[in-house]
């Protein structure tokens, strides 16, 4: 009786291990499906808005976390236990996963912050921006107020150094104006007049190999005027300031999809850009002031004093620890990463009709090119419906302001492999801009030129 009684003691010891052991493995991957819906509930506009993100995010991962809770309580305690080592397992490995993935990955992406081998002197680039800054940033370090005392554009005439790759310097020359273009600059008037963000830039591309470049040719004249970080209402700005100078037949405004609605979101709440929607707007004079050069110099040379062309300014403004724990890197091979949720923004069909009524002015027209982004092809799992919706209220304000628009969207997506038309850093690589000028230059919008 004593040896039963001892043994009996050890059975329930055993069990009691195993239930706690079990409930550990159990709850932990719980906890973290947990948060998970806990942070989408506190950014409900961004991540449970709609249907797609609501499943994704919040009913997804509380019906797994309620499913793991079930399990550690009502099973028994080796399938409990059972459950929990798989399902800790399965959540080790995924960050596991999204380590070797961020690692791998990383080499490639920090070119767009200019991070260069040691051999190599970035002193020739000092006269411009460093990669990773923007116009936009410069202007809210000068404190500028009004439109028409706003840096629009590059310090003129220097050399530039877009990114890196592979440790060496991606340059170009700045033109007369600031921007991106072979010299002699384009007499007015153009055929084309191209404004948007790094994509029309032709960022971490060669001169000659980004999609602008390759609109050129054939008789064909042309400028760019677009600047790493631009959002739509910055570009208004600059085809008010620049358009009355090259008199454009036609401006194609570049929209891409990954990042310029949240822009003009923050853009309506820069004061010096305030005036660009209205008719009255003083867009500013073209040719530099002297003070507007210094202050620009003084701005840039702290810039290249402090972390540019660095790591650090890589990850300066990137949420990656938020990333890494929302495994996004994996979500983005599964094809579970949704973007956020864009609400309607009233001010993207407004500034579309005002730049419309700019073009106007000198006889031109605007024509909207819509770039899609690489999150919309990758993953396992269909997702481009998510995308959608901002794709429609797009080109929904570009018909109500009786704009055509260029959607680059279908062109991408007939591509065996449209992933392969992006680099590492997610802009285009040779093929894909090479791509994107084709489809823009066979488009009816452009039949006419």
């Amino acid at each position: 009786m004593p040896g039963g009684t001892s043994l009996g003691r050890d059975r329930v010891t055993t069990s009691r291990r195993l239930r706690k052991a079990a409930v550990v493995l159990c709850l932990l991957p719980a906890a973290y499906f947990l948060l998970t819906v806990v942070y989408a509930l506190l950014n409900f506009g961004d991540y449970a808005s709609d249907t797609p993100r609501l499943l994704r995010y919040v009913i997804g991962p509380l019906a797994i976390a309620l499913l793991l809770m079930f399990c550690a309580f009502r099973l028994s305690d080796e399938t409990a236990l059972m459950v929990g080592v798989t399902a800790s397992a399965v959540l080790a490995a995924l960050f596991a996963f999204e380590a070797y993935i961020s690692v791998k990955l990383l080499p490639q992406q920090v070119g767009v912050a200019g991070v260069v081998d040691t051999d190599v002197s970035l002193e020739p680039y000092r006269g411009y921006m460093p990669p990773a800054y923007t116009l936009k940033a410069m202007n809210i370090k000068r404190q500028a107020q009004t439109l028409d005392d706003a840096i629009l554009a590059g310090m003129p005439d220097v050399e530039m150094m877009l990114c890196s790759d592979a440790g060496r310097p991606v340059t170009s020359h700045s033109d007369s104006y600031g921007f991106r273009n072979p010299g002699p600059a384009a007499s007015a008037p153009v055929d084309l007049m191209v404004i948007g963000d790094s994509f029309a830039e032709g960022i971490c591309l060669p001169d000659g190999e980004h999609f602008v470049d390759q609109l050129r040719g054939e008789g064909r004249s042309l400028v760019n005027t677009a600047s790493r970080g631009s959002g739509p209402l910055f570009e208004l700005a600059v085809l008010g300031r620049y358009g009355p100078e090259f008199r454009p037949r036609v401006t194609l405004m570049a929209f891409f999809e990954g990042n310029d609605w949240e822009n003009l979101r923050k853009e309506v709440n820069l004061v010096w850009l305030d005036d660009a929607l209205e008719p009255y707007a003083d867009f500013g004079a073209v040719e530099w002031s002297d003070s507007h050069r210094d202050s620009a110099a003084e701005i840039i040379a702290g810039w290249w004093e402090g972390s540019a062309a660095s790591v650090g300014s890589f990850f300066e403004g990137r949420a990656f620890l938020r990333n890494f724990f929302a495994l996004q890197n994996t979500a983005n091979i599964l094809g579970l990463h949704y973007p956020k949720a864009m609400e309607p923004n009233p001010a993207y069909e407004q500034l579309l009709v005002r730049a419309r009524d700019v073009s106007a002015e000198w006889g031109g027209r605007v024509v909207v090119v819509y770039i899609p982004s690489l999150d919309r092809f990758g993953g396992v799992f269909p997702h481009g419906f998510v995308q959608n919706p901002l794709r429609n209220m797009v080109k929904d304000a570009a018909e109500s302001a009786g704009i055509d628009v260029i959607d680059l969207t279908p062109v991408f997506k007939e591509q065996g492999a449209p992933k392969t038309l992006y680099a590492a850093d997610a802009h285009f690589n040779a093929e894909g801009a090479a791509l994107a000028a084709e489809a823009i230059l066979n488009h009816s919008a452009l039949a006419t030129q």
